[in-house]
């Protein structure tokens, strides 16, 4: 099998936004910790924090470490750029629903959307995670959230 000549191009504009994002996480939680250690206040944001570092830092290796074949058209190409659109217009739909269908409609919709516009056609995939996934999110919030939130149907 003949592999294609590749070189190494770093994603800096992507490494750059990431790591605004890290460094923006870490001096919240530093904050978060200044203000307060106690374990009620950060119940949450801690754990989360600690994610969004932990995803920064392999985020940032994929970012140097990157290869692309030598003979890559630049950038992205019009249907790279419609999927986007296509997603932050869904995330913003997601948003505004939340409190006016309830969050387990609103993250139902939402999944099963990310999946289509990225791609997924299995009938089977499109028909079990969305609810599998709405469950385990409506689950984990109710444990963790002392306080109901608006849900459609759950």
């Amino acid at each position: 099998m003949t592999q294609g000549q590749t070189r190494r191009q770093p994603a800096w504009a992507e490494l750059g936004f990431v790591t605004a994002l890290g460094v923006g996480v870490f001096a919240f939680l530093l904050e978060a910790r200044g203000v307060s250690r106690s374990q009620q206040n950060l119940l949450l944001l801690q754990p989360t924090a600690w994610l969004v570092l932990a995803l920064w830092a392999v985020i940032a290796a994929g970012c140097l470490l990157r290869r692309v074949p030598v003979d890559a058209p630049p950038g992205e190409s019009r249907a790279d750029l419609l999927r986007i659109l296509a997603m932050v217009a869904a995330f913003g739909l997601f948003i505004a629903g939340l409190e006016q269908v309830g969050y387990d409609v609103a993250i139902c919709a939402f999944t099963l959307a990310g999946l289509i516009i990225g791609g997924e056609r299995h009938p089977l995939a499109l028909a079990l995670f969305p609810p599998m996934f709405t469950l385990a999110m409506i689950y984990s919030f109710r444990l963790l959230i002392p306080y109901p939130f608006p849900t459609g149907i759950l």
